[in-house]
């Protein structure tokens, strides 16, 4: 790796942190200790608008902006709000650490590759796409699919008991 590329990486992740990422719950360094790389691997491949935020929260915040937001009183492993400036891309992205660990030990998946889906999934939603009727679903799936392929991450889709998001 060339020191000019290693230096821009740097200057990224700098930004990345200070301007787009929260950290709500430290337990997300421990059971993801690359966090920093992983954020700037995804953001190479599915740049972050910029009015975008990713929080890593637990499931005790996501549960309250759940129930606020869309009247479900539970937690759920990610939830996406759009910026309400509609001819911006951007908004925000909320992981819940429990919820996501659960899943990922369900279904025998490394916790890192689940994350890093949800995080695609979430981008996703805030560049427009949607799964609730069937063809967007296969797309969204789809675009899913080879984006987490292109960061080695086998296809969640296949031999999945995760089901659609």
């Amino acid at each position: 790796m060339t020191f000019l590329f290693r230096q821009y990486r740097y200057q990224i992740l700098d930004f990345l942190f200070s301007e787009v990422i929260i950290i709500q719950d430290k337990r997300w360094y421990k059971l993801i200790p690359d966090l920093k790389e992983l954020i700037y691997r995804i953001y190479t491949l599915q740049p972050f608008a910029e009015q975008t935020t990713l929080c890593f929260a637990n499931d005790q915040t996501i549960q309250k902006l759940n129930c606020q937001f869309r009247n479900k009183n539970k937690p759920t492993n990610v939830l996406t709000f759009e910026h309400p400036d509609t001819q911006s891309y951007g908004g925000d992205i909320i992981l819940a650490l429990e919820t996501i660990q659960k899943e990922s030990r369900r279904a025998r998946k490394p916790m890192r590759h689940h994350l890093t889906h949800l995080i695609f999934h979430g981008l996703l939603h805030l560049e427009g796409y949607d799964h609730l009727k069937c063809n967007e679903t296969k797309t969204m799936e789809m675009k899913e699919s080879y984006l987490l392929g292109k960061i080695g991450i086998p296809n969640p889709w296949k031999n999945s008991s995760f089901g659609s998001i």
